[in-house]
């Protein structure tokens, strides 16, 4: 088996596992004059990989245009960006996957041009996307060895062996699963550290990570950035992209940031607080969720949405809550407190063992997903790829699929209007995009979310369930997210969020209701509600 690098008098994972010593960070720094990166560390020796003038075109879009950046060994360097800034056009030039349309990439000294990303794992280069690339129905030692079997001297798989590795592996990120159980079996969190573990496989001398804590809890996200920090110790230079600006500080050595394509500049940790970043992405200097709109509730009126004593063996058990008018309430808890799956249960994907589900006074019974938008829910999942956009489809006909009977005409379907119906909400939605007609998959993660809500825009939806709607989403693209969540309920739909964001939470919620393994623990209104609370709530209640 191969581990990651080990110092020099180590021995086997042993070494590996010896904890770095924290960086003194508590948050953000208050603000100091800012240094350029160049003066931050100056020894070039140390430079593991460097990108000059980077550049890359797509149809109707330059992605980058002229990118520098430079990362060091031993260094935990973030990339951000607002979504289209060409996070992921770099790394995944980096990872082999993009070819670049210009400029230089030099590991160790030495330029280099991938041609795929078997290329750039055999020169040392590992990445983790944000979306999953796991195969279902295989194991987890399977999909941690897929392509790198370890075989016999006959090419047999030493199928024992292997799976003692991957367990090896999966202990290392503090999983709680067995690398015999099928991948299908397992939830997001656990999901995210197959691919952490899969990254662990090999000797790497950069690693890149792309939202790697989008699905975990905040006890997993803690032990990931444990490993972080152990496999910086050992040499290996980090480039980690996140959304999450809470991780910045007590994890990031040196911040790069892109705006439309272009570097805006690089610099350390220390002489950047939470608004300077902000401003770096977004242009901007007030963050997404900074004021939250004056808007009333109506708990005068009838819920929209109630649901008593409903039940789902293995998933959740006993939920009963109401939803009213105008109203936002947020639905929180760790991963596997069975908040997906009543979301999903309430809109008709999975069905209830026991109680009610209420629209107005009816009782309902939701055979299918069909049921529940003729019934006027909308969902927007967790899984925007794999659930919320069909990403061989062009933005166009994506958003038309839920009232696709309304294009319909004599001679087939009417494209033109669905073309002027998808540019209407392009432009409200600011979508970027060359067209219309622009697929689904070739869009950057924040505009396909942006896609997967322009869907239900403009069905008769009265209810609202959108399940960690700004996962993987930059704080520019948040506060239009917040906008438009606060729209609808300012429009009286009801609303309800699943959300493991605490500043989500926080930022637009009327009600909070904290969940434990399958259970409503605790209901709150958030009138300046500490988060201390909800904290304790989920993990103690």
């Amino acid at each position: 088996m191969l581990l990651p690098p080990q110092r020099s008098g180590g021995g086997g994972a042993s070494a590996f596992r010896r904890c770095r010593r924290r960086r003194p960070h508590s948050g953000f720094h208050a603000m100091t004059p800012i240094k350029p990166a160049a003066d931050f560390h100056p020894n070039g020796e140390d430079v593991v990989l460097q990108l000059s003038g980077l550049k890359k075109e797509f149809p109707g879009v330059k992605a980058l245009d002229g990118v520098d950046f430079e990362l060091r060994r031993g260094e935990v360097h973030a990339l951000l960006g607002a979504n289209g800034a060409g996070k992921s056009t770099l790394i995944k030039i980096v990872a082999g996957l993009y070819q670049r349309d210009g400029g230089t990439i030099r590991l160790e000294g030495q330029e280099v041009s991938f041609g795929s990303t078997a290329e750039a794992m055999q020169a040392g280069i590992g990445i983790i996307y944000q979306d999953f690339a796991l195969v279902p129905d295989l194991s987890v030692a399977e999909n941690i060895f897929l392509g790198q079997e370890m075989r016999n001297s006959l090419g047999l798989v030493q199928r024992a062996a292997q799976e003692k590795a991957a367990q090896e592996l999966l202990d290392m990120v503090g999983a709680n699963f067995a690398a015999t159980a099928l991948v299908s079996s397992l939830g997001s969190g656990q999901r995210q550290q197959v691919e952490i573990a899969k990254a662990l496989r090999n000797k790497v001398k950069v690693l890149i990570l792309d939202e790697p804590t989008a699905s975990l809890s905040h006890g997993e996200a803690e032990r990931l950035f444990e490993i972080i920090r152990q496999l910086a110790d050992e040499g290996v230079g980090i480039i980690y992209v996140s959304h999450r600006l809470e991780e910045i500080a007590p994890l990031v050595d040196r911040v790069t940031a892109l705006r439309d394509g272009v570097s805006v500049g690089s610099y350390p940790t220390a002489a950047l607080d939470r608004q300077k970043i902000v401003s770096l992405i977004t242009g901007s200097e007030r963050p997404a969720g900074a004021a939250r709109p004056a808007r009333a509730a109506r708990p005068d009126l009838p819920p929209l949405l109630s649901v008593q004593g409903l039940s789902r063996a293995g998933e959740f058990d006993d939920v009963s809550f109401a939803l009213h008018p105008g109203e936002i309430l947020v639905l929180t808890g760790l991963v596997g407190a069975g908040r997906t799956e009543l979301a999903e249960t309430l809109f008709g994907v999975r069905h209830a063992d026991a109680g009610k589900i209420r629209l107005g006074e009816k009782i309902v019974h939701q055979k299918d997903t069909r049921d529940a938008i003729r019934n006027g829910i909308a969902l927007i999942p967790e899984d925007r790829r794999g659930q919320g956009v069909s990403l061989m489809l062009p933005i166009d006909e994506n958003v038309a699929l839920p009232i696709l009977r309304r294009f319909r005409g004599p001679f087939g379907l009417a494209r033109r209007r669905i073309g002027a119906h998808a540019d209407q909400l392009i432009d409200r939605l600011s979508i970027r995009t060359p067209n219309a007609r622009t697929l689904a998959g070739a869009l950057s993660g924040g505009n396909q979310q942006k896609v997967v809500l322009a869907k239900w825009l403009s069905t008769d939806a009265q209810v609202f369930l959108f399940d960690e709607p700004t996962q993987g989403v930059d704080v520019g693209a948040k506060a239009e997210i917040y906008a438009l969540i606060e729209g609808l309920a300012a429009a009286g739909r009801a609303i309800l969020i699943v959300s493991s964001d605490l500043e989500e939470v926080l930022a637009v919620a009327d009600r909070v209701l904290a969940m434990r393994a399958g259970r409503i623990v605790e209901e709150f209104e958030n009138n300046a509600l500490p988060a201390s609370r909800v904290v304790d709530a989920i993990t103690n209640g």
